[in-house]
């Protein structure tokens, strides 16, 4: 009678090694796909990063016209000449506003660039993730094949 209660506990151990193993298994796939799921979600993040940009710029572009074009207004009315300082003041106006415009640009590049670069991040973790299921399962069935052998050895 003990040999076959250890037989069978030899059986039972093995199987749940490997249901274990097929957790494992189920389990990495799973966090991979949250993983790339996430990795999908930053790649359209950098996307929108540029187009954020561009329309950042188109927007103080706008400001920009409209207060240069009010301090052109105001040198009229109070009679100034556009003529030296005056000239100087608003082509240092669109200097700065050029600055200011590239500055938005390199700003929304180097977003992108840091969400495709945490996108890649998780894509690994992902098959990172996935990896450790396979070999937990891997693992969980030479865990059972050494449960049955112990089994066996126990009831010869």
């Amino acid at each position: 009678m003990a040999v076959y209660v250890a037989a069978a506990a030899a059986v039972v151990g093995a199987a749940a090694a490997v249901q274990s193993g097929k957790a494992a298994e189920a389990e990495g796939k799973a966090n991979q796909a949250i993983a790339n799921r996430n990795a999908e979600k930053l790649k359209l993040d950098a996307d929108t990063a540029v187009k954020l940009g561009k329309r950042d710029i188109k927007i103080f572009q706008r400001r920009f016209d409209n207060l240069q074009a009010q301090t052109e207004m105001s040198f009229a009315k109070a009679g100034v000449r556009m003529e030296g300082t005056v000239l100087e003041v608003l082509e240092q106006n669109y200097a700065m506003a050029e600055l200011e415009k590239e500055t938005i640009r390199y700003n929304s590049k180097v977003d992108s660039a840091d969400k495709i670069e945490l996108s890649v991040i998780a894509q690994m973790e992902g098959a990172a993730a996935y990896a450790r299921g396979k070999n937990q399962k891997k693992a969980s069935y030479l865990q059972a094949g050494s449960t049955l052998l112990g089994g066996i050895a126990k009831v010869i």
